[in-house]
């Protein structure tokens, strides 16, 4: 428990210290330190941002259905470390339904979270519910936010207050992939209200200030 406490103390001070960042992060702007090409070191891949889409049937909001989660890993390799986003629905310590909550997990132990202000079940038939996932690497921290959400039931949605971080040893994100990210989308109930899910691109960002763009319109 006090490793626990003393990780998320240091991952609370870590987002303070990156606020002005990853504000601008969030707000799509490449600034994450110092952009200028290094020539002696080769340029990394310090963040990732995917644009999905997810379409819904007819949602239930008496029974928070569909309950949808979606995971981020900085390393296709990883099984342990990822970033969680659950949509209509937060299940940490308890349950609650509606809105969405973001988390940071490192061994299964969630290490920072941060729950949506609205609790709104989704109601709205036939909506296209569109967001990006962002993942940066700010020196020995990742972190994770959504931002440029919308939705019929919360409107305009995410942004750096839902800002969640942890602690890394990685150099880089090259070994993010973005196919583990699709193929983990769990829609753990009320499947049947989903008509699709869809990563629609992914963008890198590399340490020089290039940006590289892959349009993917793969469909769970």
């Amino acid at each position: 428990m006090k490793v626990l406490s003393s990780l998320r103390y240091r991952c609370a001070l870590s987002k303070l210290s990156a606020a002005s960042q990853l504000r601008t992060l969030c707000m799509g702007i490449l600034t994450l330190g110092c952009m200028v090409p290094c020539i002696a070191e080769e340029a990394k891949v310090i963040m990732i941002e995917e644009q999905w889409e997810m379409v819904i049937n007819e949602p239930d909001p008496n029974s928070h259905s569909p309950q949808v989660t979606f995971f981020t890993a900085p390393s296709g390799e990883s099984e342990n470390t990822y970033f969680q986003l659950q949509m209509n629905y937060a299940a940490d310590e308890a349950f609650s339904g509606g809105g969405f909550h973001v988390a940071a997990v490192n061994g299964a132990v969630m290490i920072d979270e941060e729950r949506s202000q609205t609790k709104v079940a989704l109601t709205t038939a036939h909506d296209h519910i569109r967001w990006t996932n962002v993942m940066a690497l700010i020196g020995d921290n990742l972190y994770f936010a959504v931002k440029d959400g919308h939705c019929g039931d919360w409107g305009v949605f995410g942004g750096p207050e839902y800002l969640v971080a942890m602690p890394t040893s990685l150099s880089d994100l090259s070994g993010y992939d973005a196919q583990k990210s699709l193929s983990a989308v769990d829609i753990g109930f009320g499947g049947n209200r989903v008509n699709n899910v869809v990563l629609r691109s992914v963008v890198r960002y590399y340490s020089d200030g290039r940006q590289e763009k892959v349009l993917l319109n793969q469909q769970l």
